[in-house]
């Protein structure tokens, strides 16, 4: 779908116009201190002032924008709205614009966005269409490393025009890992792995995830050390070759495979079953979700499942 076939009520239709206006009569243009360049995977996006109504096309975004004080007035909730009271540990007052997957062009339109945060992974097909909505700009946060994931924090306050509550908002965020890391007892060498159960197969996340990321973050040592973020697919006898120490499980409300698995004889002879440092975890906080909060929340799980730590 091209912008241009998004039907624009009269409301819009006359911003649009007050925005060429604005841009073509001198007396009506923003200072150029007004304007920022913000670089993103895509390039970069030129944004004036300070955007009050910002559609958040990532669950990461709008954690971002939660730890700097911004409520988008647009989510791609996947139509499932509990995910975000889940995501922030709060209600908050947003519109629906589709799924992460397959966002609808004409429900962004229509809350006439001045910023919108898309994913690379995602959305760089509809990159023309989304610019000639808003002023967008392109973040990797569908296999963004702990590190990429902060770092955004950063850019998407900067977008705001509000850097320094970005860089506010990591410096606590350091300052509550640093305090949770120190519970973790000295000489920790096992090795860590969170698999995502599936119906048929396992994805095991790697030292570039992010979940394996913030791990080693913490000081602890991911099982399979790799660039790719994700090894999709894979089988019991995958599973048992990486052999973690300490195995976290993601799951879904429903049957997976680690519910078959767990019966199978090859899966008891994995380091973490004979210890008994396997741990059930919530899919959407461990594997959905990515941001500050959600470090912190991985953080504070590690230490009461693993350690008995509260």
């Amino acid at each position: 779908m091209s912008v241009f076939d998004i039907p624009l009520s009269r409301r819009q239709f006359g911003l649009l116009l007050s925005a060429c206006a604005a841009a073509a009569v001198p007396g009506l243009a923003l200072a150029a201190d007004d304007r920022r360049t913000i670089t993103h995977e895509l390039g970069t996006t030129e944004i004036a002032g300070k955007p009050q109504r910002v559609v958040a096309l990532e669950f990461s975004f709008v954690q971002a924008l939660d730890a700097i004080g911004v409520v988008p007035v647009g989510i791609t909730d996947d139509n499932q709205p509990k995910r975000i009271e889940q995501l922030l540990g709060k209600k908050i007052d947003y519109s629906s614009v589709g799924t992460r997957l397959e966002p609808n062009l004409e429900l962004v339109a229509a809350l006439a966005p001045d910023l919108i945060i898309a994913d690379e992974i995602r959305h760089s097909a509809i990159y023309q269409q989304l610019s000639a909505i808003a002023p967008t700009i392109v973040l990797n946060s569908w296999e963004g490393s702990y590190d990429v994931i902060k770092a955004s924090v950063v850019t998407i306050a900067d977008a705001l025009g509000e850097k320094e509550k970005g860089e506010q908002a990591l410096a606590a965020h350091a300052a509550v890992i640093a305090g949770l890391v120190a519970k973790i007892p000295a000489g920790e060498k096992r090795r860590f792995l969170l698999a995502v159960a599936n119906p048929d197969s396992m994805s095991l996340h790697t030292s570039a995830s992010f979940t394996g990321s913030v791990f080693r973050a913490m000081g602890l040592t991911p099982a399979i050390d790799s660039a790719d973020a994700v090894e999709s697919g894979a089988g019991l006898e995958r599973l048992i070759a990486v052999d973690p120490d300490v195995l976290l499980v993601a799951t879904d409300a429903g049957g997976t495979v680690f519910d078959q698995w767990k019966s199978n004889t090859a899966f008891s002879n994995i380091s973490a079953v004979k210890a008994g440092t396997i741990y059930e975890v919530d899919r959407n906080q461990f594997s959905r979700f990515r941001g500050l909060a959600t470090a912190e929340m991985i953080a504070r799980e590690i230490l009461a499942k693993v350690y008995k730590v509260g």
